[in-house]
């Protein structure tokens, strides 16, 4: 295989591991982390900072992953995941919510409302990591 073919097939393989992560947080600097993280990742980010902007984007990208936070201006996370969930193409697609209320009752409200797994606020930059990892398998 020529130097050329080798570096086609490298940057194929790495398209192919390439995420579409969207990024709903509308404090700019979780989203700054979020953001660093997810692109650090390898990972490609389209960001939403209010619940309206959020739904839009989602049925737009139709990313691999949401990161969701649940406290947002005009249109809460709550109702952001509900509305998801009933189109058919983002039943299965990983929706973590991440939000600075860690109580039980709003973990279990998240997850009642259709979120994958509830993430609090703040966190460590390598649980993060370890989100990416559990839901976007390298293809």
């Amino acid at each position: 295989m020529d130097l050329h073919a080798r570096s086609t097939a490298r940057r194929g393989s790495r398209l192919a591991q390439v995420a579409r992560v969207l990024v709903v947080e509308d404090e700019p600097n979780n989203l700054e982390l979020a953001l660093r993280i997810v692109r650090h990742a390898g990972h490609e980010a389209t960001v939403a900072t209010d619940g309206y902007a959020a739904l839009e984007l989602a049925r737009e990208h139709r990313p691999q992953l949401i990161l969701l936070d649940l406290q947002l201006p005009k249109l809460d996370g709550w109702t952001v995941v509900r509305r998801l969930r009933k189109e058919p193409w983002a039943k299965d697609v990983p929706i973590v919510a991440i939000s600075a209320s860690a109580s039980p009752g709003d973990e279990s409200k998240a997850i009642e409302a259709g979120c994958t797994e509830f993430l609090s606020k703040p966190y460590y930059p390598a649980t993060l990591r370890d989100v990416l990892n559990r839901y976007l398998v390298a293809a």
